[in-house]
Parts: C-alpha cells; sequence; structure tokens
C-alpha cells in the first residue's frame, strides 16, 4: 500500500471505532516508514515496533481548599532555593552520525527582521500584529526567582498562570491577582515544573506539579500532582498523583520536565524518567513518557482510566548526554501523535513520530527523514548554542538549550519546532527549525527556518488557533558589532496573510543577561527550559503565550533570588481584536 493510502485507511478506522483496523494500518505505516527511511539513505537506523501501552487508574484525592495568602516574605541575601540540575554530562566524541553540514538554502527562508529595522503596518491597520493585553504577573505568593519556566490559559476573564516558583490566578483579565503557594498546597517537596491547560468543553482547569524529595535531601522517589478546579474557582483542586510506576518503572525515581494537551477523550501528559546521582541535582534520563487521562473521569472528580507508554529509545546518547524530550501537539482530537529528535542514532537528520489512535492501546512508530541541521545541546562543547552578543555584553542565555520538540496541530498538518546549532555565516546565531508533516499520510511537508543574522531564538513555543493557524512565541537575544540585545520575547504568526515566513513582532525587550550558573564564568548563562502559548478560547486569531526578561542588569547567579519580569499576554492581528473582546464575554466568534 502507499503511505498515502495507508493513512487514509488509519484515519477511516480511527473514525470508525474499529480499533482492530487500526492496529493493522499502523502496523502497515510502520513498513513503509522503515522502508522510506532505508531510502533515505539511514539505512542504520532502527525503528521500534508497535508498542502495547500499560493501564490503570489514577485515584483522586479529597478536594484540597488551596488558601490565597499574603506575599511570601523575599528571601534574604544568600539563599539558595532547591534546584534541578542538568542532564548528566557524557564523555567521548561526538556522534560520527550527526549531521555536519546542515542545510542552510533559500528554500528554508530569509532571515527574520533586524529587532531594531522591523516596519509594520501602522496602528489600526487590520494586517498589524497588535497585543491585546500585555499583563506583568505579580507574584503574590512564592518567588519570582530567575528562569521562571511560565505556563499560563484563560477562559473568559479567568487567567490560571505558574512558573517554576509561583501560581497566580486572575478573575478580572488580570487586573487583580490572587496566589497560591505550590510548595505547600499538595504537600511538601515542591519542585519545580509547573503546567497549566484549561479545558473548555468540561469548564476544568488543569494544574500539574513536579515534586522531588532529593532536591530537599528527603529520602524516596518523586512524582507528579494533576490536580483539577472548576475554571474560575481556583481554589478548591481535586489531585491525582502519577508516579513512575504508572509508567512501569521504580517508584524509586523521579519525573521531570512536563507538558499537557488537550485531545478528544483524553488528556495527554508527556515527562521524563529520570535518576539522580552522586548526591547532586544532575541526573540521567532514563525514559521519555507519555500518559493518557480520560477528560471525563478527571472532570468528575472519580477515579480516573489511564494509558501510558515509556520510551528508552528518545532519551539522546551516543556522545550527547541523555535530554530526551517528547511532545504532542496542541490541537489534536481522536489521534494523538508525539515527536522528539532526541535520538541514540539519525542526530540532526531523522524526526521521530508515535502515532496513537484514541481508541487503541497500541502506539506506532515512524520515523521521518528531514532536512539536515545541527543538533544542539549543552552535553558537549562543540555542540552548545552560542547567544552571546559579539561585544559579550550579552551572556550565552542558549547554554543550556537542547533540541527538544515543540508541535502543533493545524489545517491538516502536524507542525513540528525546534532549536538547533549556529553554522557559519548563514546562521551565526541559533535558530528554530519548523518542519510540517502531512496528517493524512505522515510525509514531511515544507520546512522552514526562523534565524536571524544579528540575535539568537531559542525557547519556542507554538499552537493553532481554531482555524488551524499557527502562533509562535520564543526568546531572542545577542547582537552584533556593538550592539546587543539582552534576552526577550518575539512573537509571530503563519496565517493566510503569511502562511510560510511569519509576520513577526519583538514586543518585549530584556534588561539585564541570564542568569550564571557559575560566578567564575559570567558567559555563560542559563535561561529556562520553555515558553507557553494556548489557542484562544474558541475563536481565531487570538493566541494566549507567557514570556520573560531580567528586570535589571546586576550580576545574577542561578542560586540565587535574581527577580525577573513574567508576562501574561493575548495578541493577534488587529483585525481580530473583537474576537479577542467576545471570547473575554466567554461568547464565542
Amino acid at each position: 500500500m502507499k503511505n498515502a493510502t495507508v493513512g487514509q485507511a488509519l484515519l477511516r478506522a480511527v473514525s470508525r471505532g474499529r480499533a482492530w483496523l487500526a492496529v493493522l494500518t499502523t502496523l502497515l505505516l510502520l513498513a513503509g516508514a522503515t522502508a522510506a527511511g532505508a531510502a533515505g539513505g539511514a539505512k542504520k537506523w532502527t525503528t521500534p515496533g508497535p508498542q502495547r501501552a500499560l493501564s490503570g487508574v489514577l485515584r483522586p484525592g479529597p478536594v484540597v481548599h488551596a488558601r490565597t495568602g499574603p506575599p511570601a516574605p523575599a528571601p534574604r541575601a544568600g539563599h539558595t532555593p532547591p534546584r534541578l540540575g542538568h542532564p548528566r554530562r557524557r564523555a567521548g566524541r561526538a556522534d560520527p552520525d550527526a549531521v555536519e553540514v546542515p542545510d542552510t538554502s533559500p528554500r528554508l527562508g530569509a532571515p527574520l527582521p533586524d529587532p531594531d529595522r522591523n516596519p509594520g503596518p501602522p496602528p489600526g491597520d487590520p494586517k498589524r500584529l497588535t497585543l491585546f493585553r500585555d499583563t506583568t504577573v505579580p507574584v503574590t505568593t512564592g518567588h519570582d526567582y530567575s528562569k521562571p519556566e511560565p505556563s499560563t490559559d484563560q477562559s473568559g476573564p479567568d487567567i490560571f498562570a505558574t512558573g517554576n516558583f509561583h501560581a497566580e490566578f486572575s478573575r478580572d483579565n488580570g487586573r487583580v491577582w490572587q496566589g497560591l503557594d505550590p510548595y505547600t498546597v499538595f504537600g511538601p517537596d515542591f519542585c519545580c515544573d509547573q503546567v497549566t491547560k484549561a479545558d473548555f468543553a468540561y469548564h476544568r482547569q488543569h494544574w500539574l506539579l513536579q515534586y522531588i524529595p532529593a532536591l530537599q535531601e528527603h529520602p524516596g522517589g518523586g512524582h507528579l500532582v494533576l490536580a483539577n478546579s472548576r475554571i474560575g474557582d481556583f481554589v478548591n483542586w481535586r489531585p491525582y498523583t502519577i508516579t513512575p510506576s504508572v509508567f512501569g518503572w521504580s517508584d524509586d525515581l523521579n519525573l521531570d520536565y512536563n507538558d499537557l494537551v488537550i485531545g478528544h477523550r483524553y488528556l495527554y501528559l508527556t515527562t521524563r524518567v529520570i535518576r539522580f546521582h552522586d548526591g547532586t541535582g544532575d541526573y540521567d534520563v532514563l525514559a521519555s513518557a507519555l500518559l493518557r487521562v480520560s477528560r471525563a473521569d478527571l472532570a468528575a472528580g472519580r477515579p480516573a482510566h489511564y494509558d501510558a507508554i515509556a520510551r528508552p529509545d528518545i532519551v539522546g546518547g551516543s556522545g550527547y548526554g541523555e535530554d530526551g524530550e517528547l511532545r504532542v501537539p496542541q490541537g489534536i482530537t481522536d489521534v494523538a501523535y508525539a515527536a522528539a529528535t532526541t535520538l541514540p542514532e539519525g542526530k540532526g537528520r531523522r524526526l521521530r513520530l508515535l502515532v496513537w489512535p484514541e481508541n487503541s492501546r497500541w502506539v506506532t512508530t515512524v520515523d521521518r527523514t528531514v532536512p539536515p541541521f545541527r543538533y544542539m545541546t549543552w552535553q558537549l562543547p562543540e555542540r552548545e548554542g552560542d547567544c552571546r552578543s559579539q561585544d559579550r555584553v550579552v551572556n550565552n542565555w542558549c547554554t543550556n538549550t537542547s533540541g527538544g520538540v515543540v508541535a502543533a496541530r493545524g489545517r491538516g498538518y502536524l507542525w513540528f519546532a525546534w532549536v538547533a546549532q549556529q553554522y557559519g555565516t548563514q546562521r551565526p546565531f541559533p535558530y528554530v527549525r519548523i518542519t510540517t508533516v502531512r496528517e493524512s499520510d505522515l510525509r514531511v511537508g515544507r520546512s522552514h527556518d526562523l534565524y536571524s543574522r544579528t540575535v539568537g531564538h531559542s525557547y519556542a513555543a507554538i499552537a493553532p488557533d481554531e482555524r488551524g493557524r499557527i502562533g509562535y512565541i520564543d526568546t531572542f537575544g545577542g547582537g552584533t558589532g556593538t550592539t546587543h540585545y539582552f534576552p526577550g520575547a518575539m512573537i509571530g504568526v503563519f496565517d493566510d496573510i503569511t502562511p510560510v515566513s511569519p509576520t513577526v513582532d519583538y514586543f518585549l525587550r530584556g534588561k539585564g543577561n541570564a542568569c550564571a550558573p557559575n560566578v567564575e564564568v559570567p558567559q555563560e548563562g542559563e535561561w529556562g527550559d520553555y515558553l507557553t502559548i494556548r489557542g484562544w478560547q474558541h475563536t481565531g486569531g487570538v493566541w494566549i503565550a507567557t514570556a520573560m526578561a531580567r528586570k535589571d542588569n546586576d550580576p545574577a547567579q542561578c542560586l540565587t533570588w535574581t527577580p525577573m519580569t513574567i508576562k501574561n499576554i493575548v495578541f493577534g492581528r488587529e483585525r481580530d481584536r473583537r474576537a479577542y473582546e467576545q471570547g473575554l464575554r466567554g461568547t464565542p466568534h
């Protein structure tokens, strides 16, 4: 069978509820994918066979009433909050399968405009990219440490916003905020990743928190808490506990680097199974993991059915260290996809896709060859990204960046984005590669690079709106000559006006450098792991997103308190302002 025929049969099987046919067609698709990989010159790639998910039930805990309180006192000078370390650095030479010469041809797009030379339509023009709401989140409970890694979502005027060290909500579109203390609300040992996602159909706000006793010098393994509250309540939460055993691993391990996506019947959660070593915060990644939980069960507060898989093949390796990351596209329906580039082989040329119909427990792996790029990771000096300004005023804020995928589904395509290493004069700074995969047959479509010859781009996030258009946010910074830009944020849209090369706006300018993990090496900086973007509630052309920037340029160590500006924004083209305003009233456009 041709791949197009197989893909169409898979989707028909899913829509008709034929689980056995879905399994059969995914097996055939796998065979086609393996042949395609061999034809692409990657004969030594090995593609895992179909995988049957583990199943079980998550037991709900009693409803927790989270008290809002006065602002927490600022940490004293020299205070050291618990911090997750890094994937353990590996010795050895670079992967011989790594791509040394990336594709930088004109077919991958023209460079982005310079931050200071980006004229757009005048105010009031329907095509103008506009911030409909530009809110700085006041951290009322918790801390605004550097590396805040913010997440958010909104329904009507109700906003929930989290970060590594705080959680806030607003019931009036960001004018007044109240805080919840993530360190205490669901028990001890919280640190640090948090993610939130609204489920509009069930009117629930999901909140995912990470707990690692080892970082508090406590015994035992870690877990996640997946809690949900009625949207607009934000005080009464029903928690569910997720441990490594859900994925078939020992409960003396930990879970880290988490994400949430809403599907048709399920809430999807991605994470990593990690193991600490040597009494430090550094760790090994043992597997990337994917969990789906019944949305109806979670909303009802009853025992929630789940299916789960773990993937030891998505952890990096071969001299690159263990930094595997797996992501599900926002906007999926009755077929879940997940993707990664962090593989032991094929680095810089392969995208691994997991295909999981909602009416099946079987997951199929499909490998696709993509235009070559230089995989970026901090584990090897020759593979590190370099986002410093040429005058060295801006430090290397993307030192800790790796090539993890972010994903969205829109207009018949799966969109996957990841950061790639700088290369030569065409890509002098790290940049973001976006590759589309046609959903009907999983063939690779167009690829496009978001790159600049004056600044680096990293920490991208993408999301679809209701029409399948793609919203974008990332962090930019660097500079050439004597011009420098501290890390800030850029928004963009791929839509009917600019479907290939996006309309962009450098809306947030930073005032200082990334924190330095080693005071003796101030040029090496760390910015965080992720930003967040969501499609605006039930309408097209509008997105809610997060961003962050330093408030000043005082010397900043990552293990001390360094205040950050945390942004919670809503943006779109001026023509869609009415959709934004109707969303605030809870009415569809």
